[in-house]
C-alpha cells in the first residue's frame, strides 16, 4: 500500500551524524518529521526537491546564547540567523530578567513565538547575579518553577555563583532541583574553576559548561564528566585554542555557542555557521564540525530526535553548496522551507533610568606617591588582569590619558550609588563611551577621557531610555534600546545601520580592533577573573571582595 507524504529530497549528499560521513541517499519527510532515510518504493510525496548533488545537513543549533546581547528582540533574531543555516537555540534571558524579572522572561517567551526559529529557554538561576551588584529584580526559586510547565523552557541556564551551590545556598539548591524534578536540566558556569571546585558542580548534576578559553580547561571539564559548549562570540574568542582537544574519540561531548555575539558580527561574519566554518578551516573533518554543531548540541541539551537526518527526527536541514566555505541555499524548519515571516516588535514597558552623576561624584582622588589598581582589558576574553601600576594624576586627582581611561557604574534603578575605577586597553585619545548593558545587573557603565564627557554621555542614555552613546568633545552619536536598555525595537537591518555609525564613531577617539560596547559591557560582571566593577566599587574576584582603588 502506497503512503503519502509530504517531501520527497533526491540527489543529496547527506550527513550522518552517527558515523561522521556523508552519504548519497534521500528523505521522506511529513509532519514536520523524516519518516524514512533512504530509498523506498512504497512512499509517494506529494512535493519532491531535486538537490542536484548539493550537501544536507542538520540545522544548525547555538546551544548558549544571550539574544539580548544582539541588540534585537527575539523575532528579529530569528531572521537574522536563519539564513545562516541556525534552526535551534539555547537562550538564557539573563539580561532582560535582571532588568524587568519574571515580566522580562514572559516578554521574552511571547516575542520569540513569531519566528519560526525554535527558540528554547534556560531560567537564569542568578538575578542579581551576587550580593556585590545591585539589579533591577531578585528571582528566588518560586518565581522561577511555575516556568518549567512552559514547553519552551528547557532548564536551569549557566550557575555561575559557585559560592552559592559549594556553602549549599537554600534558594540555589532550590533552583538546582526544581529543574531537575522537572525533568529538565542545568548548565554551568565554571570560570575560574578549580578541579576540585568542578566536582562540586558536577556533584549537583551541573553538566555543560561554556567558559573555557584553552585545549587544557576544555579536557579538564571532560575529564570531569561535562559537555563543552565550544564558544566564539564577539568577545569571546576560544574555539581556535580549544580545537585541539577534539578528536573523533571525544567529539560527541562537544558543542558549538555564540554566548554573546552582535547582530552586526552575526550578519557579516555568522552564527555558529561561522564556528563550523574555522574548524574546518583548522582542520576539522567537515562532517564532524557540522555533527558538533547539530546533533551533538541537542544531546547536551537533552532532546530527542533532534539535530540528525534519518528515521524518526525533526525536519529541520540545511542545504548547502559546498562544505569547506558553504553558503545555505535553502533552509528547512519543522518540515518548512523558511520564508522570512511578517512580525511586530512591541516593545516590553521599559524601565525609566532612575540614577544622578555629576562632575563631583566622579572625581578620584589619588596619591601619586602610591600605586593604583588598574583592570586591564584582555582583548577577545571577557576576563581582565589585575594590575597595580603607577597612574597619571594631577592635584590629586587621577587624570586620564590614552593609556589609562576613568570607568564608572551607576546603579540605574533606584538611584543607589556608583563606583569609580580606573580601566586600561580602551586606549581612548578623548571622549566617553556610555552604555545600558553592563553585565549582569545592567546599570549605567561609562569609561571616559574627562569628566564632562562622561556625565554628557550619562545624561544622553537617562533622555534616550536606555541604549549605547558615544560622545566625543560634545558630539553625540546614540543607538537607542527601546527594550529594557537592552534591545532595539527596530528591524535587525536598521538596528545594524545604527550601530555601524556607533562603531564608527568609536574609531574616531580610539584604535581599538575588538567590540568596544561588548568589552565594555563585561567589565562590570564580577563573577569572572579578576578585577572588575560593579556600582558598589572595585570588585576582586580571587579575594571575592571590594578593594580600594589605592591601597
Amino acid at each position: 500500500m502506497t503512503k503519502n507524504v509530504t517531501w520527497h529530497i533526491i540527489n543529496a549528499k547527506i550527513l550522518d551524524v552517527f558515523n561522521l560521513k556523508f552519504d548519497e541517499t534521500e528523505l521522506w519527510i511529513d509532519n514536520a518529521k523524516i519518516i524514512y532515510r533512504g530509498h523506498r518504493s512504497d512512499l509517494q510525496a506529494l512535493h519532491t526537491y531535486d538537490a542536484q548533488g548539493q550537501y544536507i545537513v542538520p540545522g544548525l543549533i547555538d546551544a548558549h546564547v544571550h539574544i539580548e546581547s544582539s541588540l534585537l528582540a527575539p523575532s528579529e533574531f530569528g531572521k537574522l540567523v536563519i539564513p545562516h543555516g541556525i534552526t535551534r537555540i539555547f537562550a538564557d534571558p539573563h539580561e532582560i530578567a535582571s532588568v524587568s524579572g519574571v515580566s522580562g522572561i514572559q516578554y521574552m517567551l511571547e516575542e520569540a513565538r513569531q519566528s519560526p526559529l525554535h527558540i528554547h529557554y534556560m531560567l537564569p538561576s542568578s538575578v542579581p547575579a551576587t550580593s556585590f551588584e545591585h539589579a533591577g529584580a531578585t528571582l528566588h526559586a518560586d518565581a522561577l518553577k511555575p516556568f518549567y510547565s512552559v514547553p519552551e523552557v528547557n532548564g536551569l541556564a549557566e550557575v555561575m555563583d559557585f559560592p552559592a551551590v559549594f556553602n549549599e545556598d537554600n534558594d540555589m539548591h532550590q533552583k538546582i532541583m526544581d529543574a531537575q524534578a522537572a525533568g529538565k536540566h542545568v548548565d554551568g558556569h565554571a570560570s575560574g574553576l578549580s578541579r576540585e571546585q568542578l566536582a562540586i558542580y558536577r556533584k549537583y548534576g551541573i553538566d555543560t559548561d561554556h567558559e573555557s578559553e584553552n585545549a587544557t580547561q576544555a579536557l579538564e571539564r571532560l575529564n570531569s564528566g561535562f559537555s563543552i559548549f565550544v564558544r566564539e562570540g564577539t568577545v569571546e574568542r576560544d574555539e581556535v585554542a580549544i580545537l585541539p582537544a577534539i578528536n573523533v574519540a571525544n567529539q560527541s561531548h562537544f558543542s558549538f555557542a555564540t554566548d554573546d555575539k552582535t547582530a552586526n558580527d552575526i550578519q557579516h561574519e555568522g552564527s555558529i555557521d561561522f564556528s563550523v566554518k574555522l574548524a574546518i578551516k583548522n582542520g576539522m573533518a567537515p562532517a564532524m564540525a557540522f555533527t558538533i554543531g547539530s546533533y551533538n548540541a541537542a544531546q547536551a541539551q537533552h532532546l530527542q530526535n533532534i539535530g540528525a537526518l534519518t528515521d524518526g527526527f525533526v525536519a529541520d536541514l540545511v542545504i548547502i553548496n559546498q562544505l569547506d566555505d558553504f553558503t545555505v541555499k535553502k533552509t528547512m524548519i519543522n518540515g518548512e522551507w523558511y520564508v522570512e515571516p511578517a512580525t511586530q516588535v512591541t516593545p516590553i514597558a521599559n524601565q525609566l533610568l532612575n540614577f544622578t552623576l555629576t562632575a563631583s561624584d566622579i572625581e578620584l582622588p589619588i596619591d601619586p606617591k602610591k600605586p593604583a589598581h588598574v583592570i586591564n582589558i584582555m582583548p577577545h576574553h571577557i576576563t581582565t588582569q589585575h594590575t597595580i601600576e603607577n597612574v597619571p594624576s594631577d592635584n590629586g586627582y587621577f587624570m586620564p590619558n590614552d593609556a589609562y581611561a576613568k570607568i564608572v557604574v551607576a546603579e540605574r534603578y533606584h538611584n543607589l550609588g556608583h563606583g569609580i575605577g580606573i580601566i586600561k586597553g580602551f586606549n581612548l585619545t578623548s571622549g566617553a563611551i556610555a552604555s545600558t548593558i553592563a553585565h549582569d545587573s545592567h546599570n549605567i557603565i561609562i569609561a571616559g577621557t574627562n569628566d564632562s564627557d562622561i556625565i554628557l554621555a550619562a545624561d544622553t542614555l537617562r533622555e534616550i531610555g536606555g541604549g549605547q552613546v558615544v560622545v566625543n568633545n560634545g558630539k553625540i552619536t546614540t543607538l537607542p534600546l527601546a527594550i529594557g536598555g537592552l534591545m532595539s525595537d527596530q528591524p535587525f537591518q536598521d538596528t545594524i545601520l545604527t550601530n555601524n555609525k556607533l562603531q564608527q564613531a568609536f574609531s574616531d577617539i580610539s584604535d581599538i580592533k575588538y567590540d568596544p560596547f561588548l568589552t565594555l559591557s563585561f567589565m562590570a560582571l564580577p563573577v569572572i577573573p579578576s578585577l572588575k566593577i560593579t556600582d558598589q566599587g572595585l570588585f576582586d574576584f580571587n579575594s571575592f571582595s571590594f578593594i580600594q582603588v589605592q591601597d
